[in-house]
């Protein structure tokens, strides 16, 4: 299971959390493992079974307006049940003063009490933004990444079948390399799978016989991106002809990785073939598709027409 620190999420410098620990600094290695926060007005009012452990958990107007519209004692009461429980932080939102039971007990019980200047709502926003993209459901595949016409296309295959000299072909034709050799996959939201390159590979090609290569140098940024929506898999063979390969299209295979299905092509290669044109021409009945156009189902049907009423009279 995926995880963040506390202290990870308190020296973001990227999404804009502006946070800062009022209290509870030595918690800070505590873990996160939701992406989902949490607002604790049922909680602090008394309904501690709704409480989330391992989440974010919000302080906003309303409930810091609560405990301090209570007797102190009865605040206290609330605030040591609630940090007695598995929680990983607390953010107060807008800069709001907090009461001081609430400092005491999160530095005794070391957990972070942080604070924004941020209204509730637009600090959720940015924090949910955050914890999607640091815990989403990640992995990596052996194979290239490309954008070409705007489908992101991830080639697949044996080593040496020509993946790469593949995609530098597609390069030439002007589409764009997004990684060669390995690609780091990312499970965004629940249909999508984002790829790009590791650091260390970003912009190289291998091509045997040559050796590596900067894409970005030699054909410029725009033959290059630095990440691409996957939308397409195609799967390189060796030619064997003792394999009765798809002729017709009407047969859909998919490629399933971190839960997701991908819907899967499979070239088979031999001398003479031109796989990079194969595979553009995969893009584009993939994006004809798309608008509801499918070539094969359209000939199935056609077939049916013309040899339905003959087989009706016989």
């Amino acid at each position: 299971m995926k995880r963040i620190t506390v202290e990870q999420i308190a020296r973001d410098s990227e999404y804009g959390l502006e946070l800062e620990v009022i209290s509870g600094s030595r918690g800070l290695s505590r873990k996160i493992y939701n992406p989902r926060i949490q607002k604790l007005g049922l909680v602090i009012a008394g309904y501690m079974v709704y409480l989330h452990p391992h989440r974010v958990q919000i302080l906003g107007y309303t409930e810091i307006s609560y405990l301090r519209g209570l007797e102190p004692e009865a605040g206290e009461k609330i605030v040591a049940d609630l940090c007695s429980r598995d929680v990983a932080c607390f953010v107060v939102t807008r800069n709001l003063k907090v009461p001081e039971y609430l400092l005491r007990e999160t530095e005794v019980r070391q957990i972070p009490l942080l604070r924004t200047r941020l209204v509730t709502a637009r600090f959720i926003e940015r924090v949910t933004h955050f914890l999607g993209e640091m815990l989403a459901p990640t992995g990596t595949v052996h194979g290239v990444l490309m954008a070409i016409m705007g489908v992101g296309v991830l080639i697949i295959g044996r080593s040496g079948i020509g993946k790469s000299e593949n995609a530098l072909d597609l390069v030439m034709r002007g589409h764009r390399l997004v990684s060669d050799d390995i690609v780091e996959v990312k499970k965004t939201g629940t249909l999508d799978l984002m790829g790009q390159a590791p650091e260390m590979l970003r912009n190289l090609l291998e091509i045997r016989g040559i050796g590596i290569v900067d894409i970005r140098q030699l054909f410029g940024v725009s033959a290059v991106r630095p990440s691409q929506r996957l939308e397409l898999v195609v799967e390189l063979l060796d030619w064997d002809n003792s394999v009765e390969y798809e002729r017709v299209g009407l047969r859909e295979e998919k490629y399933r990785f971190l839960g997701i299905e991908l819907p899967l092509m499979r070239i088979p290669i031999s001398p003479g073939r031109n796989a990079s044109a194969i595979i553009e021409l995969a893009c584009r009945n993939h994006l004809l598709k798309k608008e509801g156009i499918n070539t094969a189902g359209d000939l199935e049907q056609r077939v049916l027409r013309l040899t339905g009423p003959k087989e009706a009279k016989e």
